[in-house]
């Protein structure tokens, strides 16, 4: 199970990567493949994530939102979005409105928790698959984990690796402990990071930004 006192660096990781400066309170369009809206340190998607249209439409009929908005904003979210923003103008307001008052960012909050434990949850599997090897994960490791699984979802091709067969083009780690160098190389093996080298780069950034986070060992 993964040590609790790395959470504070796992949430701090997954901000600058998703995030950056800008607040989770407000729709943002990554405008790449399936995506929606997305809102929340996490970034839940409102076209592929249920727990985030649910929280959007929460937030939208708590802070009585008109009817016929709620229904044109979540409509126009609840499906891919690869030209940015779908919204009207006085859309786009009722809707950050509605995710950045009290009440809604409460249930934003609520819903990155419960993302938040899911990729706790996919860092169990990814440590119990390195255990099968008698391998342990660096916690800076860890951090890359973290982001690729909010990224991209339950990491299967990554823990058969940690497991110990070749994936991606790469031979599994070798040595006790799985170490960041490790997991910067099968990164970069993908063909996500091929296709996108400056995106690694941004993700590099937000590990080293998270670092000072870790417990002192």
């Amino acid at each position: 199970m993964v040590d609790t006192a790395l959470v504070p660096a796992i949430r701090g990781a997954i901000k600058a990567n998703e995030l950056g400066d800008a607040s989770p309170y407000a729709l943002s369009y990554a405008e790449l493949g399936a995506s929606g809206a997305s809102f929340g340190i996490f970034q839940g998607d409102t076209n592929v994530n249920h727990t985030a249209r649910a929280t959007l439409l929460q937030a939208l009929q708590a802070n009585n939102t008109d009817a016929d908005a709620v229904t044109r904003i979540m409509d126009a979210v609840s499906q891919p979005c690869p030209n940015g923003n779908p919204l009207s103008p006085d859309d786009t307001t009722a809707a950050n409105d509605a995710l950045s008052c009290d009440g809604g960012q409460a249930l934003v909050n609520a819903m990155d928790t419960t993302l938040l434990n899911v990729v706790l949850g996919e860092l169990d599997s990814c440590v119990a698959a390195a255990n099968t090897r008698n391998q342990t994960i660096d916690p800076q490791a860890l951090l890359y984990i973290a982001l690729w699984v909010n990224m991209t979802g339950a990491p299967d091709t990554l823990n058969k690796w940690l497991s110990g067969t070749q994936e991606v083009g790469l031979a599994p780690p070798v040595g006790p402990v799985v170490t960041p160098q490790n997991l910067q190389n099968y990164l970069q093996a993908n063909v996500y990071f091929r296709l996108h080298p400056r995106n690694f780069v941004h993700l590099q950034d937000s590990v080293n930004t998270a670092v000072p986070l870790l417990p002192v060992a």
